[in-house]
């Protein structure tokens, strides 16, 4: 077997990626980005995790259907998008788990949504509705952020995010 294939194998089995440096006898660490946009064309932008903890952030206080009244942190998605360099129309989110629903632009100015990182000064894992949550700030706008629509765009898990023009 060739190096190369034995390195697939373990990455395999280790659940990471390898990629093979250019003299092919020392691999080196593949890291996913913490979040990658994708735009209309063929714009895209990846984030790594220092990158986005970087962004001003923002908090807002509100319950969810799955959390008590907390305190989520992190940038607006307008900051987010701006940083990118991305606008369009509706934004679909895509999970961990590949999940997907779709936010249209108007949401992120009307209601300021962020891409929370923190809930209640803790930071969101892969196991706590993390690395990213988009939050609403449904305690303010109770009749139009409540319901199973509304409720479908509290998107957790988020790690890519794709802009339609």
């Amino acid at each position: 077997m060739k190096r190369r294939d034995v390195l697939a194998s373990l990455a395999t089995l280790t659940g990471s990626s390898l990629a093979i440096s250019a003299d092919s006898s020392t691999p080196s660490p593949v890291v996913a980005p913490f979040l990658s946009i994708t735009g209309p064309g063929s714009a895209r932008f990846e984030f790594t995790e220092a990158a986005f903890l970087a962004l001003p952030t923002t908090s807002i206080t509100t319950a969810t259907v799955w959390t008590p009244r907390s305190i989520f942190v992190g940038p607006t998605l307008l900051t987010v998008m701006r940083t990118a360099g991305v606008t369009g129309s509706t934004l679909i989110f895509r999970t961990l788990d590949d999940y997907s629903a779709p936010i249209s632009w108007s949401d992120l100015v009307r209601y300021g949504v962020i891409l929370a990182h923190s809930q209640d000064g803790q930071r969101l894992n892969n196991k706590r509705w993390g690395p990213l949550w988009t939050m609403y700030p449904r305690d303010r706008y109770p009749r139009a952020l409540s319901g199973p629509i509304a409720e479908s765009r509290f998107v957790w898990q988020v790690n890519r995010i794709e802009v339609k023009a």
